[in-house]
């Protein structure tokens, strides 16, 4: 009886310490984990602030450069009058101001997007 209560001792013990050993690893490992996540989370949310510090001021410099060409074009036009003596204008002046897109004629109404009549691979021959 004593040999056969200290095997089922050892094989208890045995199971125990398989077990607690297993929690253990567990619970260091989802520590080690979860600041692992933490970290990757602050990286992220760092690297969307950079995004969007990149975009704005791009933004900002594509505004500024359109403001100096636009500027450039204007200078460029008013010179061209005087310097060049051409009968034509050598710059529109409708570039330099700044109007709305092209209205439809008739509002309410989309645009056609299809050809009115037949053409390329599907016109009919006569």
């Amino acid at each position: 009886m004593s040999l056969l209560t200290g095997i089922l001792l050892a094989v208890a013990a045995l199971i125990i310490g398989i077990v607690l050993g297993r929690f253990s690893v567990r619970s260091r490992d989802a520590g080690r984990l979860e600041q692992e996540l933490k970290k990757a989370h602050k990286e992220l949310e760092s690297y969307q602030g950079q995004i969007n510090t990149h975009f704005a001021d791009s933004a900002a410099l594509m505004e500024q450069l359109a403001e100096q060409y636009q500027t450039l074009y204007r200078h460029m036009a008013e010179q061209s009058k005087f310097l060049a003596k051409a009968q034509e204008p050598l710059f529109r002046e409708s570039l330099v101001e700044e109007t709305p897109a092209n209205v439809a004629e008739e509002p309410g109404v989309p645009p056609r997007d299809y050809a009115g009549a037949s053409s390329g691979l599907l016109k009919q021959p006569n």
